[in-house]
């Protein structure tokens, strides 16, 4: 059942694909509701507890596919590991880094059978292939494919704060009030209403203009 509803939730043409990426292995897929702070994320196996992976259910269909992939090249990068230390269980081999060289090649070479034009539309397919040149711990981070996968996005009041005039006030998140100011790189100085405090925040961050 809730590999079904995993299939539902991607693109219909990457459902075989995915089906053998999970073929037989000891994971838990799971959904969960919309988090602020991340899309998804894998925790290793404890004890009796499986491995888990858990993606926000409120993704469109490509953000979902992406980061469930993601979090599948972590799932790989820490099987590797686990694997490795029973074969050369005299020789510790160092943990690898959660988004370091390792994960970077298995990510590579999981998405490499999802690059396929009938499963990304083509704009979404060159911001990936450009992504996964240097792919970092977030989309998010990589601005090109976080505007091309925003326009798949559900229709909201939510626009991005690069599109907000200097100094007009928003909301955050529907919490603390704004105001806009210069912009410095790729983040913008923003003033917290309430306390004064300056934050620096990501000029693709999803806001309400009030």
């Amino acid at each position: 059942m809730i590999l079904e509803s995993f299939c539902q939730k991607i693109p219909e043409a990457a459902v075989p694909n995915f089906l053998v990426l999970v073929k037989g292995v000891d994971l838990k897929l799971k959904m969960t509701r919309h988090r602020i702070s991340k899309s998804g994320d894998f925790r290793p196996a404890l004890g009796e507890r499986p491995a888990c992976i858990t993606i926000n259910e409120s993704l469109n269909p490509y953000a979902f596919l992406i980061t469930l992939l993601h979090e599948m090249a972590h799932f790989k990068t820490w099987s590797d590991y686990q694997q490795n230390n029973k074969l050369f269980s005299l020789r510790r081999h160092p943990r690898p880094q959660p988004h370091g060289t390792q994960w970077k090649k298995n990510f590579r070479l999981i998405m490499k059978s999802f690059l396929e034009p009938d499963i990304f539309p083509p704009e979404i397919l060159e911001a990936l292939s450009g992504y996964l040149v240097n792919p970092r711990a977030s989309t998010a981070s990589d601005h090109q494919l976080s505007r091309c996968l925003q326009q798949y996005d559900p229709v909201s009041k939510l626009i991005r704060l690069e599109d907000i005039p200097s100094e007009a006030l928003f909301t955050l998140h529907g919490k603390r009030i704004f105001r806009k100011k210069e912009k410095i790189r790729t983040r913008y100085r923003c003033i917290c209403m309430k306390t004064n405090r300056l934050y620096l925040v990501s000029r693709m961050a999803p806001v309400t203009p009030l």
